[in-house]
């Protein structure tokens, strides 16, 4: 009994031992799986950010901006670096209402079966309305999708037979397509082809996939952005030379016109102040009220067409701009002597201009002479009889201000704004006051040659009924401005320059 028992002792430890040695192979092939798992993972992982890494690199490195070469880097990379079998690129066309293929990766044996398609890449569309197809699914649902049938992405474009041709010649197993997304729209589609079944794939291999596109995605929608900023750069160049034409063309039209009218207008001015004063029977008191109206309106059209002249010498640059020192005092006094007599007799308005001592402005003194008639015009124009215009000047050693001021019409706060743009004439009393017309181009014209003196020029108003304050701000004529006039002046962009034609204060 006792060797008996000594026996099945060692039968039960050779027993014990042996299930301990296969307990412990097991578990050393279930870590040995593990590891190797995680091995592969790890490699599939290196070579996705090997991939992504190229990516960038390309980004950086290449100059090509077409999207369609762009693609076929993409592409060619994902094939060679992941190890589809083969991998495509479809974006979204609008101009051919579908999904058009840009790429295909150059997968070694796809050249013969491009032969059998007979179609090239770039006119493989897949029309949005052939809804089964899983590029169209993608695009539309936002989701990625998979597939057996190579067919599932040849819908609408090549029959079953020739996708079943294909798909058994080149043994693809399965299809994965996955939406190109930026700002949550779809703008295309990356697809991998492969000779495994979708059953064989980890979830690790799908999100491969899935963050290769999200890369695709953000690498070509910098791409699009840049050659859809290129190409309306390439529009807007387009549209900018044809504007400066039609701009040359009115410009030109402007001026001939211009001074085609001026020549008779001058004519009919003078034969209706000869008939008007010079006539050698006398008139009744009908015909000469009509002359006079005939004068006055010859006059206004020729101030038009001189504004208009000058506006056109403005605006394409054919006037010249000569700063120097200039006593604003005694171009204020030269202003008043000349319209003293001649204008503001007829109206008993006064002139005041408040003694103040204020340096020298730095300005072109012709053109500060047309635009201080402009204002002293427009206040004689708007200010009723027995009204005052006040000069005010102000410095703060910087700037040198001065403001005309009248006890006229006034203006709407809603419409000073609108007073120093072209043809402004405003449809409220400060218009209908006005005992002649305007052209409504005298404050446009002043406003252009302040600013080309570097300086500013506004409008102030309490409203109707308060008067209207139009104050011109320039730069104190500093040493170092007059010394160096000649940068601040400003020369025809080409020919000769042209002067511009008088104000008349009407």
């Amino acid at each position: 009994m006792s060797a008996l028992s000594a026996s099945n002792s060692i039968n039960h430890s050779q027993l014990a031992l042996v299930a301990f040695f296969f307990l412990s192979f097991a578990i050393f092939l279930y870590f040995l799986k593990k590891i190797n798992d995680k091995t592969k993972q790890l490699s599939r992982q290196n070579q996705l950010l090997l991939a992504i890494q190229e990516l960038d690199r390309v980004i950086l490195t290449k100059s090509v901006t077409s999207i369609d070469i762009l693609a076929q880097e993409v592409v060619d990379l994902a094939q060679e670096k992941l190890g589809y079998f083969f991998v495509t690129i479809a974006l979204v066309d609008s101009s051919v209402n579908g999904i058009r293929r840009v790429a295909i990766s150059k997968t070694p044996g796809l050249e013969n079966i491009r032969q059998i398609l007979h179609l090239p890449i770039n006119q493989q569309i897949v029309p949005f309305g052939t809804i089964d197809n899983l590029f169209i699914k993608a695009i539309n649902d936002h989701k990625s999708y998979s597939s057996p049938q190579l067919f599932d992405i040849h819908r609408g474009v090549f029959s079953q037979a020739v996708s079943d041709q294909v798909q058994k010649t080149l043994r693809i197993r399965g299809v994965f397509v996955y939406p190109l997304i930026a700002n949550n729209k779809a703008f295309g589609v990356i697809a991998y082809g492969s000779g495994k079944y979708e059953k064989d794939f980890t979830q690790f291999d799908v999100s491969i996939m899935k963050d290769f596109a999200a890369e695709v995605s953000r690498f070509l929608d910098h791409v699009l952005l840049y050659q859809n900023l290129k190409e309306t750069s390439r529009k807007l160049a387009i549209a900018n030379e044809r504007l400066k034409i039609i701009d040359q063309l009115k410009d030109d039209f402007v001026s001939i016109a211009s001074h085609e009218l001026r020549t008779p207008m001058t004519a009919i001015r003078s034969y209706a102040w000869m008939a008007l004063h010079k006539a050698d029977v006398p008139l009744s008191e009908k015909l000469q009220k009509y002359l006079v109206r005939v004068l006055l309106s010859t006059e206004r059209l020729i101030n038009l067409v001189n504004d208009m002249l000058n506006v056109s010498r403005i605006e394409s640059g054919r006037i010249e701009i000569n700063p120097e020192a200039v006593d604003l005092h005694a171009l204020i006094k030269d202003i008043i002597d000349e319209l003293y007599f001649s204008k503001s007799q007829e109206k008993q308005i006064q002139f005041v201009v408040l003694e103040k001592q204020v340096p020298k402005a730095f300005g072109d003194p012709e053109k500060l002479r047309q635009v201080f008639l402009n204002l002293v015009g427009n206040s004689l124009k708007f200010t009723p009889n027995g009204g005052k215009i006040i000069f005010d000047f102000f410095s703060d050693g910087q700037i040198v201000e001065v403001s005309v001021s009248d006890t006229g019409v006034g203006i709407s706060k809603e419409d000073l704004s609108r007073l120093f743009h072209k043809f402004s004439r405003l449809d409220n009393s400060y218009t209908a006051a006005a005992t002649s017309g305007g052209t409504g181009l005298g404050l446009y014209i002043s406003k252009n040659l302040i600013e080309l003196m570097h300086g500013r020029i506004w409008a102030s108003s309490e409203g109707a009924g308060k008067g209207t304050t139009f104050t011109v701000a320039l730069p104190v004529a500093t040493k170092d401005r007059i010394d160096h006039a000649s940068e601040y002046a400003v020369k025809p962009k080409e020919g000769e320059a042209k002067p511009l034609e008088p104000v008349a204060v009407v």
